[in-house]
C-alpha cells in the first residue's frame, strides 16, 4: 500500500485560527527504516499534533552519519515555531495528524506567551489548561469521523465567540496584514513600538518572518514549473524577493537544511520527504488559480 498523507485545510468559520492539518497513516504499509523518517521544514506556527497509533521520537543531528533518537513523543504534543528544519522517526507504523495554527490567535484565544515556546516540543497539558485543553486532547479519541473533522467539531463552539476574520491563505499575506495592524494600532505609534508589538503578537520579529514569506514564494514559484523544466535559480531567487542566488540557497537552506537543487532531489526520490512532495503537489495545483499554502512542520509521522 502507499501512505496516505494529505493537506487538510480548515472550514471558513475556523480560518482565522486554524492554518491547516497534515494527517498521515502508514498503516498495512511495507517501508524501510529509511523510509520512516519524516522531514520538515522550519515554520513560525505553534502546532498541536496527535498520535493516534504508533510511535515517534524526535531525531537529533538528523543529517549526521549517526543520528539520535529522542524519548518517544507523548500522544498529544504542542509545537511552538520551530527556527530549524526537524525530521521524526518511528519504528513501526503510524497514524498521526497535526495542526498549525496562527500564533497571535492562539496566544490570545489559550492565553499563552508564544515566544518563550520558541524551537519546544511539550505535552499538550504543559501549555494549554481548561476546555480548550480537555477538547483538543478528547480530538485523540476515535469516533468513527476522520479525525481532522473531530478537531473542527471540538473547536468550532469555542471559537465562534472569538472569531477575528478570516484566515489568509500565504504566510506572505499573513505577515503583512500583521505588519499592518501593528503599524497602525491605536497603542501608540513609532517604528520601534510597531515592532515590539509585532513580536508580542506572533513571538517572532518581522525581519525573521519574511524568511518564511520570501521561501514560500520561491517553493510556489518552482512547483508551479512542469517536472521536466528546471528552474533557472538566478531567475526564480528574483521572482520571489531575493538579493540573489546565493541568497536564496542560503535562505532555503535555513529553512530545509538542505540547498534547493539538492532539496528538489529528495522531494522527488526519497519516502522520508513525503511532506515536501505533498506541499509541492498542493502548490503546483493551487498557483494558477490564487496564492499558495506556506510551509508547515511538526512531527507527524
Amino acid at each position: 500500500m502507499t501512505p496516505v498523507a494529505r493537506l487538510l485545510l480548515p472550514r471558513p468559520a475556523l480560518g482565522g485560527c486554524v492554518y491547516l492539518g497534515v494527517e498521515r497513516d502508514t498503516r498495512g504499509c511495507a517501508l524501510t527504516d529509511a523510509q520512516r523518517f519524516n522531514y520538515y521544514p522550519a515554520s513560525p506556527l505553534p502546532m498541536i499534533a496527535w498520535l493516534f497509533e504508533g510511535r515517534l521520537h524526535m531525531v537529533q543531528d538528523a543529517g549526521s552519519a549517526q543520528p539520535s533518537l529522542q524519548p518517544a513523543l507523548p500522544r498529544v504534543v504542542f509545537a511552538g515555531p520551530q527556527r530549524q528544519p526537524s525530521a521524526s522517526w518511528s519504528p513501526g507504523p503510524v497514524h498521526a495528524l497535526s495542526v498549525s495554527f496562527y500564533p497571535e490567535a492562539l496566544g490570545r484565544w489559550a492565553g499563552i506567551d508564544i515566544e518563550p515556546l520558541i524551537d519546544r516540543i511539550v505535552p499538550l497539558e504543559e501549555v494549554l489548561t481548561g476546555a480548550l485543553c480537555e477538547r483538543l486532547t478528547e480530538v485523540g479519541e476515535p469516533d468513527g469521523r476522520p479525525p481532522f473533522e473531530r478537531l473542527e467539531a471540538a473547536l468550532l463552539p469555542l471559537w465562534q465567540e472569538r472569531q477575528a476574520g478570516q484566515g489568509l491563505p500565504t504566510l506572505r499575506g499573513w505577515v503583512q496584514s500583521m505588519a499592518v495592524r501593528a503599524a497602525f494600532s491605536r497603542t501608540g505609534a513609532g517604528v520601534r513600538r510597531a515592532q515590539r508589538r509585532f513580536r508580542d503578537w506572533t513571538g517572532q520579529s518581522h525581519r525573521d518572518l519574511q524568511l518564511f514569506a520570501r521561501t514560500e514564494e520561491a517553493m510556489a514559484r518552482a512547483s508551479s514549473l512542469p517536472a521536466s523544466d528546471t528552474p533557472h535559480l538566478a531567475s526564480l531567487a528574483a521572482d520571489a524577493g531575493f538579493a540573489d542566488q546565493s541568497h536564496l540557497g542560503r535562505e532555503v537552506r535555513r529553512v530545509t537544511g538542505l540547498p534547493p537543487g539538492r532539496l528538489g532531489e529528495l522531494m522527488r526520490t526519497d519516502e522520508a520527504f513525503w511532506f515536501y512532495r505533498l506541499l509541492g503537489e498542493h502548490l503546483r495545483e493551487h498557483r494558477a488559480s490564487g496564492p499558495a499554502l506556506a510551509p508547515h512542520s511538526g512531527p507527524v509521522g
